[in-house]
């Protein structure tokens, strides 16, 4: 794994090997100073301070990247696609990359919307919007562009003129299955829905599962990005309160010790298991960021969304679409409303767990890892992948 130094502890934790990138130029706490600032920013302010913080780090793979994986004798490279920088230095190396979707596909089409605006799907008007809406997208990450192509030129590799320039030829991996995107025509062969990434085995994480009781388990989570959510997690609480159900919030950085008094008496921790709970809820509360989203639907557990920022209304919208799931902005959540969407969606049979289950099954059709590893094992070695 190359990456700032931030990343070092987590990545070591998992058993892999870490490589640090411009160190003098990333100290440890970077990204932590630029998560507490992101956390307090919405809507394209939110999305400029990104774009800002992605050009740095671009610049950091760009010039170091090349030595570093010389150095490690790299004889591959998996590229997020958020971070193209890795896919210029792959091709700069003449080494075989492949692109992975972190987050929603980033793959352009005309009647699909941008992944930092959380419009529904149509055909009518669809396209006109969304092409305005990519107008505004590549002003905004114009830097990013220059940083690549600067490295470009030096290299004497042709420029990026579009982000689907730097997605791999050999395949493209996202965790997610075909069914919960909008309906897409225009993917290259290459292209792999494969369902959630992630290992769903015990977690390192400790948690007082003994304080669970047998209710329905509802669990709230708001990412990373949350310092200053308090009224948030206050709502849930309050919305639970009352009901036939438990409550457990993941409140991270917020410091579970320091969080005022929730009514109703949730579970409050900093950090959860959350595979393991998600794995026994009946319901989850979410920001709508897309681990907690497809892990949720790998377990067919259903949710009420109220997406903050970046990707966060893209991805909230095509969970309304699916049906396995409520979407309520954060402008709009109230004790009322969400506690109407609890008993809504945990309705005997309701609608929602129904989709949330047909999804379920879609996820794990999909074949996760293990496909997605038989895919990249098959691509980067020059052998077609088995659809």
């Amino acid at each position: 794994m190359f990456h700032i130094s931030d990343l070092e502890p987590k990545v070591l934790s998992e058993g892999l090997e870490f490589f640090t990138l411009g160190g003098h130029h990333f100290p440890r706490g970077t990204l932590a100073d630029s998560i507490a600032k992101m956390a307090q920013l919405r809507g394209i302010s939110s999305l400029t301070y990104a774009i800002e913080c992605e050009c740095r780090i671009a610049n950091v793979i760009l010039e170091y990247g090349p030595e570093a994986f010389r150095r490690a004798g790299v004889d591959a490279l998996l590229v997020d696609q958020n971070e193209p920088a890795g896919g210029s230095v792959a091709e700069y190396l003449t080494l075989p990359f492949a692109s992975i979707c972190t987050s929603l596909p980033l793959n352009r089409e005309r009647l699909i919307p941008p992944p930092f605006v959380g419009w529904s799907y149509s055909t009518r008007l669809g396209g006109v919007r969304n092409s305005i809406a990519h107008a505004v997208a590549d002003r905004l990450i114009a830097p990013v562009q220059k940083t690549l192509n600067i490295h470009r030129a030096r290299w004497k590799l042709p420029p990026l003129r579009t982000p689907d320039d730097s997605f791999s030829r050999l395949a493209q991996i996202a965790q997610m299955p075909r069914e919960f995107d909008f309906p897409r025509v225009c993917l290259p062969p290459t292209f792999h829905y494969v369902g959630p990434l992630f290992d769903d085995q015990s977690s390192r994480v400790p948690f007082p599962f003994e304080k669970l009781d047998g209710r329905p388990l509802i669990y709230g989570s708001l990412g990373t990005l949350q310092k200053k959510n308090h009224d948030l997690f206050g709502i849930m609480a309050e919305a639970c309160s009352g009901l036939d159900v438990q409550l457990v919030l993941s409140v991270g950085e917020l410091d579970a010790e320091n969080v005022p008094r929730f009514p109703g008496n949730p579970v409050v921790v900093s950090y959860a298991p959350q595979t393991e709970l998600i794995s026994r809820a009946a319901l989850t509360i979410t920001h709508g960021g897309m681990n907690t989203t497809q892990q949720s639907l790998y377990f067919g557990v259903p949710m009420v969304a109220t997406p903050l920022t970046h990707d966060q209304p893209a991805i909230a919208a095509r969970l309304a679409r699916t049906g396995a799931g409520i979407v309520i902005p954060p402008h709009k959540l109230t004790r009322d409303r969400l506690r109407s969407a609890i008993r809504l969606i945990l309705t005997e049979n309701s609608s929602h767990q129904l989709s949330a289950r047909r999804l379920q099954q879609a996820s794990r059709n999909a074949g996760g890892l293990n496909r997605a590893v038989d895919i990249l094992e098959r691509s980067l070695t020059g052998v077609t992948p088995r659809v």
